[in-house]
């Protein structure tokens, strides 16, 4: 079955309780398989799909990322998995799925999927033959026709209430509508619109019963007595309200309820991805977005600078070479317009000229840091590795081309007595060695030099 409806989470998990009510203990591998564009789509259905009481006691495992995917799945079979074709077939490759045992398998947002993905080609040759399909679409695009001619042929097909009210263009003021978006849920809006629009009385408009009763509780914890300034309502709106929040895309009849209410004012708080549905269902109306009092003074002060700069240069005289270079111009365009296309002109060259300094800040600090490495590199190489005198691999007493340091000495320390006061050279050449009385005996005399005794060393001296 194609069911043409926005990516309302909150529908589209209504039309999967079906499969969920379907699924049985004894499987022990993935039941319900529903495909999603992206990770966010993914974690919102999800999200959709916990308050339903059809999935309690059931597995569901939003595979936002292949990492994920493999970690939750490695951890246990999951009766649901949602997750978009590339992460699906990744947790294949990794035999981290099995989906020999899918019954059904949903394309949800089938408009933003590609019907060419050879993801998706790899993930539906797992699945059974027998698996129910069904396809979630906002409208029949060639790739949902794709989609249905290969895998849903000849599907029945449901259009959703998304038909723009016959009033909606000319009950709502131009310009009263304003559109915020948000990727979490709605109701988590509340507090800032509240702040940002301080009104008498505000009604707050949901067709999900789940959202309305999060909306009442965030609404008593802010101080608002539900029926007195808020009023948080899933039926029917007060007519002529000062302020009219409508949270998730409203749907055609929801809409024409909101536009006979004739509010002052109206938000809708929306998805990003669901814009485009929107603008289906409020017809020509223009939309506006909304936005914060701190962003919009912000960007008046940048614009009130813009001016001022201008005016400064006005107050010095025109330059005759602008005048000159411009005049021409005024034949077919207006002196605003010209002037909106030179302050342009001066914001992508301030932008671009913002852009050089960044790089070059970026590339000052690139040098500084490979500097400070150098440096540190070359004090590591000048740090003494041995010896007295710095000198690379040498040590006292290690010769050149030997083994190495020398060890210590063993055994007891050798003691010797002080040398004498004479000088070097005082006692006879030839005295006896180490073991005699030259170094570890008596000192010696200061007498006179006797003969010396035993042949001649070395032989006769050869005559020079």
């Amino acid at each position: 079955m194609a069911h043409f409806l926005p990516a309302d989470w909150a529908r589209v998990a209504q039309l999967a309780l079906p499969a969920l009510e379907r699924l049985t203990a004894e499987a022990t591998g993935t039941q319900l398989l529903l495909l999603v564009p992206d990770a966010n789509a993914a974690t919102a259905l999800a999200r959709a799909l916990a308050p339903h009481a059809s999935a309690h006691g059931h597995r569901v495992v939003a595979a936002t990322t292949p990492a994920r995917a493999r970690r939750l799945l490695g951890a246990g079979p999951a009766p649901v998995v949602i997750g978009a074709p590339a992460v699906i077939a990744e947790a294949l490759a990794a035999s981290l799925a099995s989906l020999a045992g899918v019954t059904a398998v949903g394309f949800i947002a089938a408009d933003e999927l590609d019907p060419e993905d050879p993801a998706l080609a790899t993930v539906l040759a797992e699945v059974p033959k027998g698996a129910s399909r069904w396809l979630t679409a906002l409208a029949a695009t060639p790739n949902v026709e794709l989609l249905i001619e290969r895998h849903l042929h000849k599907a029945r097909r449901v259009t959703d209430d998304l038909m723009p009210a016959a009033e909606a263009t000319a009950s709502l003021t131009e310009g009263s509508t304003l559109v915020l978006t948000t990727v979490g849920a709605p109701e988590e809006t509340l507090p800032l619109v509240l702040d940002e629009i301080d009104v008498p009385s505000t009604a707050v408009v949901t067709d999900d019963p789940a959202c309305a009763d999060r909306a009442r509780h965030l609404v008593r914890s802010l101080g608002y007595t539900d029926g007195a300034l808020v009023t948080v309502t899933d039926g029917e709106i007060a007519p002529n309200a000062a302020l009219v929040i409508v949270l998730g895309l409203p749907s055609g009849s929801r809409w024409a309820a909101v536009t006979a209410a004739h509010p002052a004012q109206t938000v809708v708080v929306i998805a990003p991805r669901q814009q485009r549905a929107l603008q289906q269902v409020v017809g020509a109306m223009r939309l506006q977005p909304f936005g914060a009092a701190g962003t919009i003074e912000r960007a008046r002060t940048a614009e009130a600078r813009v001016r001022s700069e201008l005016r400064t240069i006005l107050s010095t005289g025109l330059p005759a070479r602008e005048i000159l270079a411009l005049e021409p111009l005024l034949a077919s365009h207006d002196g605003t317009e010209i002037a909106a296309a030179a302050l342009r002109l001066l914001e992508q060259t301030r932008a671009a000229q913002n852009e050089v300094v960044q790089a070059a800040v970026r590339r000052v600090r690139e040098q500084h840091q490979q500097q400070q490495e150098a440096a540190r590199t070359a004090e590591r190489e000048r740090e003494p590795r041995g010896g007295r005198d710095g000198r690379e691999g040498r040590d006292r007493g290690t010769k050149p081309g030997g083994f190495g340091a020398r060890g210590p000495r063993s055994g007891p320390p050798r003691s010797a007595p002080p040398r004498g006061d004479g000088p070097r050279g005082d006692g006879p050449r030839g005295g006896p060695g180490r073991g005699g009385p030259g170094r570890g005996g008596p000192s010696r005399g200061d007498g006179p030099r006797g003969p010396r005794s035993g042949p001649p060393r070395g032989g006769p001296r050869s005559p020079r």
